[in-house]
C-alpha cells in the first residue's frame, strides 16, 4: 500500500512536472536576446497596403474579406496614380511610374485590415482643433520661384526624410530599417535617408520642450516585453497630420510569436487634436541588407531645381524662350 501510494504521488509529481515546460515554451515562444529581452535585431520590412484612415467604403469595418482585400491590393497603383494626378491616359508616364506600379504590386494589406488607427474606435483621425486649423491656414507660404536652398523641403535638400522622424510610416519605396538592440541602448536606422535614431533604454526624461531636434529627443525602456520608446521636441520643420512642435510621439515595439513585430504608436499633441490618437501594424523580418540612399545636402538635384527657376524668372523677363545660363564662375559659388 505504501509502494502504491508513493507511485500514485510520483505520477502527480511528474504530471505537474511535465505541465511547467509548456506554459514556459508559451511564454518564450519568441527568440530573445542573451539578456533575455526579446530579440528585436535585424532588418524589418514595413511596406503595406493598408491605409491610415479607414475608407468611407469600408465604414464600420475592421477587416476586408478575401475579395474587398484582393480588389485593394489589385488596384493599388491605380489609387496612388489618382491621388497624384497621374491618369492622363495621353500622357506616357515612365520612369518612376513604372517602378512604384512593380513595387506596389507586391504589397498587400496588414492582415486585411481596414485601417491603421486603431483609437478612435471608428479608425479616423480625432477633429482638429479650431485654432490650429486657423493657424495652418494663415501661415505665409513662399509659392514662387526657389529663390535659395530654404525656398525648397528639407527632403529635397537631403536633410531628413519624413519617413525617418517618428512615428514610422510606409511609403512606397525604402520602407526598410535596421533595429540593432544592446542592453542600454537602441538604435533605428532607416534606409531613407540613411538616418539613425539613437534611443537609451534607461527611460531617462527627454529633453526639453524649447529643444528641438530634427528626428526629437528619444528615450526608452521595457514594459515586460513591449520596447516603448517615447519622443518629444522634434523640429518645427515637420508635422504630422497637421501636428504641431508640441506633438508628443509614444511608439511601442513587440515582438510575436511569427516573427513579426507589433509597431504601435500614439500621437498626443493637445495643441493639435480633441484627443490623443493610436494606429498600428506589423512589420515583417527580413533578410536585408539595406541599401544605399544615395542623397547628401546640396545634392545636383537642388542645382538643377535652382538653375531652371533662374531660367524661368529669365525667360518672364525678358518675354523670349531663350535658356538663361549664368557666367561660369558663379555656377559653383
Amino acid at each position: 500500500m505504501k509502494t502504491k501510494n508513493s507511485l500514485d504521488y510520483l505520477f502527480t509529481l511528474l504530471a505537474l512536472i511535465s505541465s511547467i515546460p509548456s506554459l514556459s515554451l508559451a511564454q518564450d515562444e519568441i527568440k530573445r536576446t542573451p539578456w533575455g529581452k526579446p530579440d528585436l535585431n535585424g532588418y524589418w520590412d514595413y511596406h503595406h497596403l493598408t491605409p491610415l484612415q479607414r475608407p468611407a467604403e469600408f465604414e464600420g469595418m475592421e477587416y476586408m474579406d478575401e475579395t474587398q482585400a484582393k480588389d485593394w491590393e489589385d488596384n493599388a497603383f491605380n489609387r496612388e496614380a489618382e491621388r497624384r494626378g497621374r491618369t492622363n491616359a495621353s500622357v506616357n508616364y515612365v520612369g518612376v511610374d513604372l517602378w512604384h506600379e512593380e513595387a506596389l504590386d507586391e504589397w498587400e494589406t496588414d492582415d486585411h485590415r481596414t485601417a491603421l488607427i486603431t483609437d478612435p474606435p471608428n479608425g479616423r483621425l480625432p477633429a482638429m482643433l479650431e485654432t490650429r486649423r486657423e493657424e495652418l491656414a494663415s501661415r505665409e507660404r513662399y509659392r514662387d520661384y526657389a529663390r535659395g536652398p530654404e525656398d525648397r523641403t528639407m527632403m529635397e535638400r537631403c536633410i531628413w526624410a519624413p519617413q525617418s522622424v517618428p512615428p514610422i510610416k510606409t511609403l512606397i519605396e525604402n520602407a526598410m530599417l535596421q533595429l540593432v538592440l544592446t542592453e542600454t541602448h537602441a538604435v533605428i536606422q532607416t534606409e531613407r535617408m540613411h538616418d539613425s535614431r539613437i534611443v537609451p533604454l534607461d527611460n531617462r526624461p527627454t529633453l526639453p520642450f524649447d529643444v528641438k531636434q530634427y528626428y526629437g529627443s528619444s528615450t526608452g525602456y521595457w514594459d515586460e516585453d513591449t520596447l516603448v520608446i517615447t519622443t518629444t521636441g522634434i523640429h518645427p520643420s515637420y508635422s504630422y497630420q497637421g501636428s504641431s512642435p508640441d506633438m508628443k510621439v509614444i511608439e511601442r515595439l513587440t515582438l510575436k510569436s511569427d516573427s513579426r513585430i507589433w509597431y504601435e504608436y500614439t500621437i498626443d499633441d493637445p495643441n493639435t487634436f480633441e484627443q490623443p490618437w493610436t494606429a498600428a501594424y506589423h512589420w515583417k523580418n527580413h533578410e536585408g541588407p539595406l541599401f544605399e540612399y544615395a542623397c547628401h545636402e546640396f545634392n545636383y538635384g537642388l542645382t538643377g531645381i535652382l538653375s531652371a527657376a533662374r531660367a524661368d524668372e529669365h525667360r518672364e523677363i525678358t518675354g523670349g524662350d531663350e535658356y538663361y545660363r549664368p557666367p561660369v564662375e558663379a555656377e559653383y559659388k
